[in-house]
């Protein structure tokens, strides 16, 4: 009889894992109504523009705003000056992001990856964000 009620609580124990990752699942798709936790606004040649961050553990990617256009672009994915891509959703264990300055042709943020660092420009050009480009830098340095 002891061993019964074991597997029974062995198989609620899995049940309730196996939910709690399935709940989790919905909280991504539903990101757009999680509050940022840093604005910052800028202009860009003429164009109002706003960097997003959120808690960058519900929501490890910014968002770049062109107010006027109500435009919005997500990035995730941030690539060195090597050609490697750093998705900050798979890629790595965590993410903060560092001195988010507006300048005459972008923004510029500071990805601390907790191992190393990504400097990176995105930039704004004709009423486009592009993506990312962005230069390794080594903790130490």
């Amino acid at each position: 009889m002891k061993l019964l009620i074991n597997y029974k609580a062995i198989i609620t124990v899995l049940a309730m894992f196996s939910c709690s990752a399935c709940s989790q699942q919905p909280l991504q798709e539903t990101t757009k109504s999680i509050q940022p936790i840093e604005e910052v606004q800028g202009t860009i040649g003429s164009e109002p523009v706003t960097y997003l961050r959120y808690n960058t553990e519900i929501e490890p990617c910014i968002t770049i705003k062109l107010n006027d256009l109500g435009e919005l672009k997500q990035l995730c994915s941030f690539t060195d000056q090597q050609g490697n891509i750093t998705d900050v959703r798979t890629d790595v264990a965590g993410v903060d992001y560092l001195l988010p300055v507006f300048t005459e042709h972008g923004l510029t943020v500071t990805l601390d990856l907790f191992s190393y660092y990504l400097d990176c420009q995105i930039t704004l050009s004709n009423k486009i964000i592009e993506d990312p480009v962005c230069q390794f830098r080594d903790m130490e340095d």
